[in-house]
């Protein structure tokens, strides 16, 4: 529990200490250091790809949802990338944000998405180019550590591994059955306070339902293909019916939103820093643009050119953030304040 502690105090905890008007002080982690710059190095050198490309990211999803033998295709990719970006942090962790950020918070997840999206887009253009044949399974694999081990280790050179490369691989996979544990834990404890059932039962059913997809050839992607587009429509839809019912709340939920992320009264109570940081790290945390896992899938689609699976991959960071952890965020808005 102490390596946790100090991995995690490493990676988000105030690394950077910056006095705010009113008393406060905006805390800077060693994550928010690294991918809020390269998220704005990545729209400027793009031209502002998230504003300027939505369109054809639209265009391109719908023209790149052919099964191909070859590999994933490209839609099939982003929603294997929807998977991996949206779980338990679009639900509970917009709620904590919230909590302990205010409303304001929403509105600083949403420029994370923004800058997101054009992280999300080098990263998936990159794995696309650094791709490699998979032996094992056919199609293609790739990722971050492929192209970092091509950054590393130049052809011709007589190293043959990298450590760079190698770490990430690591952390990676440590990273992901760490996030594994989190959405496990969370599904029991929600089965066991609404209706409860033991959380050994739900988890020994989790392990054997996701055994039997895991281990077959292919019925990942085609479990994916099914549930991922139901889950978000269901979402979206339920979200949809809780904000035309309560229409006439919407207006004030907006101008909280905007008046607490800018607003007098939270710089002058010395949280206008809790504001900021709230939203923009649930916004890094959930659309994952900069940790390397989504890459992983934009590299195994077959798709006839690599910035087509880079505008997939920035489309599901909107689809994650601006519509999923919005849906969310309002939710818990519109709920009468006796509720919560």
């Amino acid at each position: 529990m102490t390596v946790f502690k100090a991995v995690y105090n490493l990676l988000w905890g105030d690394l950077v200490q910056i006095p705010l008007p009113g008393g406060s002080t905006l805390g800077l982690s060693l994550l928010v250091i690294i991918l809020v710059p390269a998220g704005v190095y990545f729209t400027v050198r793009t031209r502002f790809l998230p504003f300027r490309l939505f369109p054809e990211m639209v265009r391109v999803t719908m023209t790149n949802n052919k099964k191909t033998e070859h590999g994933l295709s490209g839609v099939q990719a982003l929603i294997v990338s929807t998977a991996c970006r949206v779980g338990m942090g679009n639900l509970v962790g917009v709620v904590a944000a919230i909590s302990a950020g205010g409303a304001g918070a929403v509105f600083w997840m949403w420029i994370m998405a923004l800058l997101g999206s054009s992280t999300a887009f080098i990263e998936a253009t990159l794995a696309q180019l650094y791709k490699q044949k998979d032996p094992l399974y056919g199609g293609y694999r790739g990722g971050p550590a492929y192209y970092l081990h091509a950054l590393f280790v130049p052809k011709g050179s007589r190293r043959k591994h990298s450590i760079v490369a190698s770490l990430f691989a690591l952390s990676g996979l440590i990273c992901w059955c760490g996030i594994s544990q989190v959405t496990s834990n969370s599904i029991s404890a929600s089965f066991e306070n609404a209706f409860r059932i033991p959380p050994l039962y739900s988890t020994i059913a989790l392990v054997i339902v996701a055994a039997i997809i895991v281990l077959r050839k292919n019925a990942t992607v085609r479990v994916l293909d099914i549930m991922v587009p139901v889950m978000a429509a269901c979402y979206f839809f339920i979200t949809l019916f809780i904000i035309v019912k309560n229409a006439p709340l919407l207006p004030g939920v907006f101008s909280r939103i905007f008046a607490e992320a800018f607003g007098l009264r939270q710089v002058v109570g010395g949280g206008i820093g809790a504001v900021i940081m709230n939203g923009t790290k649930r916004g890094l945390f959930s659309n994952e643009a900069g940790s390397g896992s989504a890459p992983c899938a934009a590299a195994a689609s077959h798709i006839d050119h690599p910035a087509k699976a880079g505008l997939l991959q920035a489309l599901g960071v909107f689809i994650d953030t601006l519509v999923i952890c919005s849906c969310s965020a309002m939710i818990m808005l519109l709920t009468p304040t006796e509720l919560t």
